[in-house]
């Protein structure tokens, strides 16, 4: 498949989506029930274990990238970003799976969270063997029921929360969200055990499809402090209102960019 202006890399390790692995150049991925595995060779992306049509939904490929970028590259600080990590996309995740996902993000790294949601499809998920290699998909809703297994998995006070929204949702409710204004569907998420306005946040840009989110964390502080207001304390709530005010539609793009720079270069100072 041809992919012009995409990179699997940046994509792929810019914090957004956990059950990936990189082999021999090839990149596994498990994403619910689904296994696969790509690869990327300059402007060309060879698959297999999935459609055509799936990888470039999954990916983002049928964005208009060039038109996003030009004009989020607008903004001297996002230009540099986009140079840096051009390519990067936001993958369109299950919803469920992506809510466990964030759940499991609060005070926490990612090669914990992704030992978690390992450790979580290992232990509710099924076996699925795919090039020689045994991978778990993703326990669907209403499945995640045991709770000394899932504390086996070290996701310590999150379990409640967890095992709280495994109870509460369902395929159809994030189906639902996807109808409602992005205020609305934030709210609804904000009232399930454990959800605040970052992991909202980023449930509405990595599964549903609310590109004009823009979750704020300590990284995102930090590089939106140094780089915007230097000489000013914000509170998370008016980053969030700055960045949705700022970059509209293509903010959770913004923030993506930003968010993987703060991350790769430790010091934002290097903008």
């Amino acid at each position: 498949m041809h992919c012009l202006g995409f990179s699997l890399k940046h994509t792929l390790d810019s914090g957004q989506f956990f059950r990936y692995h990189e082999q021999d150049e090839w990149y596994y991925i498990v994403t619910r029930d689904k296994v696969f595995y790509v690869k990327q060779t300059q402007d060309e992306l060879l698959f297999e274990g999935a459609s055509a049509r799936f990888v470039r939904h999954f990916f983002g490929l049928d964005e208009d990238y060039a038109r996003i970028t030009r004009e989020l590259s607008q903004d001297p600080v996002l230009a540099r970003a986009i140079r840096t990590y051009a390519g990067l996309r936001l993958i369109r995740q299950d919803p469920w799976e992506c809510t466990i996902g964030f759940l499991c993000s609060q005070l926490s790294n990612i090669k914990k969270i992704k030992h978690n949601m390992e450790c979580i499809a290992t232990l509710f998920g099924t076996p699925v063997v795919f090039k020689g290699k045994t991978f778990h998909t993703f326990p669907p809703p209403g499945a995640i029921t045991d709770a000394v297994k899932l504390k086996a998995c070290a996701v310590g006070f999150r379990a409640k929360y967890i095992l709280a929204v495994n109870d509460t949702v369902s395929d159809k409710w994030f189906a639902k969200l996807r109808t409602l204004p992005y205020e609305r569907a934030r709210e609804r998420l904000m009232e399930l055990p454990g959800i605040g306005e970052k992991v909202a946040d980023c449930i509405l840009l990595f599964s549903l499809g609310f590109t004009e989110a823009f979750p704020v964390d300590v990284w995102m502080e930090r590089v939106l402090t140094e780089q915007y207001f230097p000489h000013k304390k914000k509170q998370p709530k008016d980053l969030v209102a700055f960045g949705k005010n700022k970059w509209g539609a293509h903010a959770g793009y913004a923030q993506q960019y930003l968010y993987h720079w703060a991350r790769m270069h430790k010091s934002t100072h290097t903008f």
